[in-house]
């Protein structure tokens, strides 16, 4: 509509440039005639608007500057199907505010029941790729995410309706020492996970920038119930 109007205020525009250019207003006659003309065209115009009665050089205009505007890929929704067919995880909806090397980030990730659609778990938004990994007993749900230059995981207990926290990278960095200490601005880090060893142990592949700008990597064990960490 924003539109419309500008092409309106346009046609007045050279209305007036034409009126002025022809003599119509040498006189006061002549400029209460150029105003009432200028307003039966706005009334005429505004009443195509209204009605749906554009011009076909309008309709035109606006269809050519639609089609001009920049058109964004949505995301493919991801679903995946818990073992016991109970549960739906989904990375779903785009956000197409930002990007990073030419992906647009999910709008959420949330975990449904098959049978009457509630949703038992959300969290927006979504990371610009997901995996989902569910356990063998369908009660926990491994989640992976990736920033721009990041990727995290976390569990999702499904009785609890609840997230579970997996070590950050201070805590990992403090079991290997010195050592592997990140890069101070681009770490990098990703925490993915990998598989399940049980169903209440679950097996994450890590690596990041050291300060010395070499990669490391390596592998630990989580146990969700007791928290248990151990290092490969």
């Amino acid at each position: 509509m924003k539109k419309i109007h500008k092409i309106i205020n346009f046609i007045i525009t050279v209305s007036l440039i034409v009126l002025s250019m022809t003599g119509c207003f040498e006189t006061t006659d002549a400029v209460k005639k150029g105003d009432e003309a200028l307003t039966n065209t706005t009334t005429q115009l505004t009443n195509d608007v209204n009605g749906g009665n554009l011009t076909q050089e309008i309709a035109e205009q606006v269809n050519m500057e639609n089609t001009n505007q920049e058109v964004y890929p949505l995301n493919d929704t991801i679903i995946s199907l818990s073992p016991d067919g109970k549960y739906r995880a989904e990375a779903y909806g785009t956000i197409t505010t930002i990007t990073a090397g030419g992906l647009f980030p999910y709008e959420g990730i949330r975990i449904l029941s098959v049978d009457n659609d509630d949703v038992i778990w959300k969290m927006e938004s979504g990371g610009y790729t997901v995996n989902f990994l569910w356990s063998p007993d369908s009660q926990y749900l491994g989640i992976y995410y990736t920033g721009r230059i990041w990727g995290e995981s976390i569990i999702v207990d499904i009785n609890e309706k609840k997230s579970i926290e997996l070590p950050k990278l201070d805590e990992i960095v403090s079991y290997y020492g010195p050592s592997v200490k990140p890069q101070e601005n681009r770490p990098d880090p990703y925490f993915e996970i990998f598989e399940w060893e049980d169903a209440e142990t679950i097996i994450v592949n890590f690596r990041w920038t050291k300060a010395d700008w070499e990669e490391f990597k390596g592998q630990y064990s989580f146990n969700v119930k007791t928290n248990v960490v151990v290092y490969k």
